[in-house]
């Protein structure tokens, strides 16, 4: 498709637009069969041997998707040199490229590009794609194809890409990556609200990680990820991380997925365990972050994020699953104001104790000596729902002081403890649940619940645990010392 008639490519483009804006146009693109390539004609003008191209086939040329806030920050180098490189993702065999810089997974094939004026000199080593940028007098500022120059001179970009000795004409989109997104989160989430927010996701299986992106989507902007792990084979059938990361740890694949959806967030990755040795680093994170998201697997991690997110007097939600993903639950703790984790454990050892047994290292964690327990986790389908309620809980949090429409859920979301059932168990006190379509005011399937309980005053992690037992055992309440931290067992 490639042409130096100048008049031929001005027809090209009119009809280019014509095709793209859907409308009527002075010239109509056809397939030239004896010459094997695409020309522009008048409207009237019979070309023998030749399909008519319109707007149902219009998405034939290849796209290449440059950043906006790029260009403008090496706006004076191009000045300078009147060219630019760019390294360009191709993807599905040159359908698509995309600038590297755009995101933090390139694809697995990338090329050489270069951004150059029109009429500049072509390299002698010719790169694979290059976009040119035409000057113009006025212009549709609007176009995905048009730039705006520092200087507010407008150009036009428009590409070729170099197929088997060929050049081929390619689209251009210039995108404003951060305007746009913020731009489409700004409809219930006023755009920056969350933008100087920061979450310490601890445990990245697959509510965990799905959390976290969902957290980045709605644009939050800073995360601190621990998870000492790495991505099996075997997490890929639910985890947002794919086979192609496999090996990979889990900090940096979330990481890296988390700058996919908001390349401006900042993500400080440790791939470190939530136990009593490095409770002094987890602590010191604690202190840095406005909400904790715990989707560890066992329980003395959590009780070691319970105690020290209370002695920080940060908020804390804790996600998970039932065995199998029959269901699930969130807990959210508001140190001294609600039941803390150790309270729940008191209060609820039956749901305490149900929890998806997902991995190996989960196996062993409970297992007998001379019984030990099978890996079952439940289909990512089940699991997303509560990794979804996990997010949602966490997000309200964050809003809760800051102005957003969203604030109106506040009084819908105020229980500290959510139950959810994917299905009627056998063997747990939810088996005879009835039917969801035979339910209307009872419990069943489907739905989430709210459910209030009080804290204990003599919580070893949040009440007066001191005073508590000094008077249920006629005690002088001075002479007790206060409890080991590690010895704390439901």
């Amino acid at each position: 498709m490639s042409t130096s008639d100048s008049q031929q490519q001005t027809m090209i483009r009119e009809a280019m637009k014509a095709i793209a804006e859907r409308r009527p146009g002075r010239t109509k693109l056809v397939y030239d069969k004896t010459k094997r390539t695409i020309v522009a004609v008048a409207e009237n003008a019979q070309v023998p041997r030749a399909l008519n191209i319109t707007a149902d086939d219009a998405d034939m040329f290849a796209i290449v998707t440059l950043s906006t806030q790029w260009l403008r920050n090496e706006w004076d180098r191009m000045i300078r040199d009147g060219i630019l490189a760019i390294r360009l993702s191709a993807w599905d065999q040159g359908d698509a490229y995309s600038q590297c810089d755009l995101g933090a997974q390139p694809a697995p094939s990338i090329v050489d590009g270069a951004v150059m004026f029109d009429g500049s000199r072509i390299p002698s080593i010719s790169p694979n794609v290059r976009v040119v940028l035409s000057k113009e007098s006025a212009g549709d500022i609007a176009a995905p194809s048009t730039f705006v120059a520092p200087d507010g001179a407008v150009y036009r970009a428009q590409a070729w890409r170099s197929i088997d000795g060929r050049e081929e004409l390619a689209e251009v989109h210039l995108a404003d990556v951060q305007p746009d997104l913020a731009m489409r989160r700004a409809g219930l989430l006023e755009s920056k609200v969350l933008k100087e927010c920061s979450v310490l996701c601890i445990g990245l299986g697959t509510g965990g990680a799905h959390a976290a992106i969902e957290l980045a989507k709605c644009g939050l902007g800073h995360f601190f990820l621990v998870d000492p792990d790495r991505l099996s084979v075997g997490n890929v059938v639910r985890h947002p991380g794919g086979i192609s990361q496999v090996g990979r740890l889990k900090v940096n694949v979330v990481r890296d997925l988390i700058l996919e959806k908001n390349p401006d967030a900042k993500v400080s990755i440790y791939s470190v365990a939530a136990t009593a040795e490095n409770e002094a680093a987890i602590g010191e994170l604690i202190d840095q972050v406005d909400i904790v998201l715990c989707g560890t697997d066992n329980r003395p991690s959590k009780l070691l994020i319970n105690r020290l997110s209370i002695e920080a007097n940060v908020v804390a939600v804790y996600g998970g699953a039932f065995r199998r993903a029959y269901g699930g639950q969130i807990l959210r703790v508001r140190p001294r104001r609600s039941p803390c984790h150790q309270c729940f454990i008191s209060a609820m050892p039956e749901q305490a104790n149900d929890v998806e047994i997902s991995s190996e290292s989960a196996a062993d964690a409970i297992a007998y000596s001379d019984r030990p327990e099978a890996v079952e986790p439940g289909l990512s389908l089940d699991v997303l729902p509560i990794a979804n309620m996990f997010t949602k809980i966490a997000l309200l949090e964050l809003l809760k002081d800051r102005e957003s429409s969203l604030n109106i859920l506040q009084r819908d979301f105020d229980a500290p403890w959510y139950l959810w059932l994917n299905r009627p168990e056998p063997g747990t006190p939810y088996a005879t649940l009835p039917p969801l379509s035979e339910s209307s005011d009872e419990m069943t399937i489907n739905r989430w619940y709210g459910v209030y309980f009080d804290r204990d005053v003599g919580c070893s992690a949040c009440g007066d645990f001191l005073s508590v037992t000094a008077a249920a055992y006629g005690l002088d309440a001075t002479s007790l010392k206060p409890p080991p931290t590690a010895v704390v067992r439901g």
